[in-house]
């Protein structure tokens, strides 16, 4: 047996790693994992399932939220309708009580809002606000600079034992990670992250950086607002993705308003994935009367094996472990520049967004049946336009696009409450075989191109804290895709069943399904979930999964899970214990496990084994936090690939 380490720290060569040790000297509060709602954990299962999302970038978000929450008293249409964790009809609900009552002064007061319930109220308290913080003496309190500079540097890393393996010959023994946030009030903030893979020779092998600032006023009147910039990476999101979106979606969420795509224009780059993002500057402008606009310019490093004026391939795992992968490293380059306008009032709102890029190399990949159509050489880009309608509780939206090629793409939808406990949406798309738009981010099965599909969304509030969400979804492929060269079908639906009994027993079920004739898959997922909240700081669950696949392959997995938070909040701690057994790999199980705070694990589970893990969160003083995850795998298949690891993170806020 031979130790392997693998994780995440710290630094941005030597000077920044000690500007981020003097910068950690006071307190604050991290958002962990385990305070995710239970719907965002479930999307995060649903993406790692598909391959698709982002769950760094969720959490960037959430904490972000938590950090600058949403003020249910004052907030407008647009930014309540921008909170995925709101609903069309809360919207609407939230404003006419607001019309007819005044501002909402406290989470007892929202429960009595139609549409919020108390576990509503419950699960959106870390992210809202109710009006101004007010000092002990109840007037409010004009803070100064200095106490408006706060952040955040988290050091992290992990070490594991198993059979096979070893240390790399050559390169970085252990992988690193480092994060430093640092914000000025709510209006500025920058930061860097810093990552570093096992068997990579240099460190930071990957950094990314940012300089925001947001909501500053330009004239005294404060008619005309710089809304947000970004110098250094970034992410941008317009209207329902078609041309540009590279950021995560929230349209996994069993709730049918996700199906709206919620805009977020410029936002920092903060994830340390070191794909899909852009490096340059963009600006969001406010003009009277609802006007927006976004410009920005990109010229970034894009791996690829490069001979000659041609690359002949685009690696996106981010490892620089060989030699052949370091010269590989950042050797195309690419430039993108484009920008955004819209209009806004009380009910529509409308966008045109347009983007042009290029690389700097020719493309040179092997033509094969899946790729044949979607090449091009020099300047090439997408124009679109959306529209958003929102009328009571209903939002009708939609958005159509083409690129230089003349391939187009379409993509509309509903979304509506029946009763105030009822929501529905339907969501139709035509993305052409041929539409080539290489940042887009709609919703699709694969990539934004060759399909044609429908898809139908049900979630209905029973009462006494049930509710029940149904799904349905038909895909053509109308043109061959990778691994079938012919059109093809798929259709995949589920329901699910939420129940919580008081404040101790929530009950969860879960069943859906899968057939694609191209690829002959036929799988069947059945899950049960149960946790009991016993009052005094612990917290018992269970889950049990089954999934069948069409060749009658069988996959089963089982945990307990024991939680525990200490009534000062000092210390966390939870302990779980998997059994597993999947025939092969088409009848894995993913399961969101928790981690140290901002880490996610979603492994899958596959074979014949056993895991036992445990997460304690100790928090001594208001500027330190300690984390550590200690797991151990037994594989009863494949003892060669048993595993024991150790994760260590050290949070310094201030």
């Amino acid at each position: 047996m031979c130790w392997r380490t693998e994780g995440k720290t710290t630094g941005y060569r030597a000077a920044l790693l000690g500007a981020a040790f003097l910068l950690c000297a006071c307190g604050g509060e991290v958002l962990r994992a385990q305070d995710l709602p239970q719907e965002i954990v479930r999307l995060i299962e649903t993406q790692a399932e598909e391959g698709a999302g982002d769950p760094e970038a969720m959490m960037e978000y959430f904490m972000e939220l938590r950090r600058r929450p949403l003020d249910l008293s004052s907030a407008g249409r647009q930014a309540m309708e921008a909170c995925p964790l709101l609903t069309p009809f809360m919207v609407v609900s939230l404003m006419e009580y607001r019309c007819e009552y005044g501002p909402v002064a406290s989470a007892a007061e929202l429960a009595l809002v139609d549409g919020f319930s108390p576990a509503v109220v419950e699960l959106l308290m870390p992210f809202v606000t109710f009006g101004r913080m007010e000092d002990d003496v109840g007037l409010s309190h004009e803070r100064r600079w200095y106490e408006e500079f706060s952040g955040q540097w988290t050091l992290r890393s992990k070490m594991g034992l198993e059979r096979s393996g070893g240390f790399p010959d050559e390169g970085f023994p252990v992988p690193l990670y480092s994060r430093l946030r640092v914000n000025l009030g709510d209006r500025c903030s920058a930061g860097f992250t810093l990552e570093n893979d096992r068997g990579e020779r240099d460190f930071p092998d990957f950094y990314s950086f940012f300089v925001s600032v947001q909501d500053q006023p330009l004239t005294r009147d404060g008619r005309f607002r710089l809304e947000s910039a970004v110098a250094g990476d970034f992410s941008l999101r317009f209207g329902q993705g078609l041309a540009l979106w590279n950021s995560f979606s929230m349209s996994g969420l069993s709730s049918p308003s996700a199906a709206v795509r919620r805009e977020g224009a410029v936002r920092p780059y903060t994830s340390s994935d070191e794909n899909n993002y852009f490096h340059g500057a963009a600006m969001t402008f406010g003009f009277p009367r609802g006007v927006r606009a976004s410009v920005f310019y990109s010229n970034n490093g894009v791996d690829a094996a490069v001979e000659g004026e041609y690359f002949t391939s685009m690696p996106d795992d981010g490892l620089h472990d060989t030699d052949a992968r370091r010269q590989g490293r950042d050797a195309l380059r690419e430039e993108v520049a484009g920008g955004n306008v819209s209009w806004r009032n009380a009910w529509l709102k409308v966008g045109v967004t347009a983007a042009a890029y290029r690389y700097d190399r020719l493309d040179g990949r092997r033509t094969s049946y899946y790729n044949e159509h979607l090449r091009y050489d020099g300047w090439w880009g997408n124009v679109s336009a959306d529209f958003l309608l929102s009328l009571k509780g209903v939002r009708v939206f939609g958005e159509a696009a083409a690129d230089f090629g003349g391939a187009f793409a379409v993509i509309g939808g509903a979304v509506w409450p029946l009763p105030s406990s009822v929501e529905t949406s339907i969501v139709y798309r035509y993305y052409s075989p041929r539409y080539i738009a290489t940042h887009a981010g709609a919703y699709c099965r694969s990539n934004v191109n060759n399909e044609h599909g429908v898809s139908a969304a049900l979630r209905w509030s029973c009462g006494s804290g049930l509710a029940v969400s149904a799904s349905a979804e038909y895909t053509h492929f109308p043109w061959a895709r990778f691994g079938v060269r012919e059109p093809s079908d798929c259709l995949k639906a589920y329901v699910d069943c939420q129940w919580e009994v008081g404040d101790s027993h929530l009950v969860y079920g879960k069943l859906s399904g899968t057939w694609d004739n191209g690829r002959d898959t036929r799988l069947l997922r059945l899950r049960g979930e149960y946790t009991y909240v016993f009052g005094n700081g612990i917290e018992l669950s269970a889950r049990g999964e089954g999934s069948w696949g069409g060749g009658g392959a069988f996959g089963a997995l089982f945990f307990y899970e024991l939680n525990y938070r200490a009534p000062s909040g000092r210390i966390r701690c939870s302990v779980r214990a998997t059994a597993f057994s999947a025939e092969d790999w088409d009848a894995r199980i993913y399961c969101y496990e928790r981690d140290v705070p901002g880490a996610f694990s979603v492994p899958a589970y596959y074979g014949k084994g056993a895991g036992l893990y445990a997460v304690v969160t100790y928090k001594p003083v208001r500027w330190f936090n300690l984390s550590l995850k200690c797991s151990a795998l037994k594989r009863f298949d494949a003892p060669d690939k048993d595993e024991l690891g150790v994760r260590l993170q050290l949070t310094l806020p201030f």
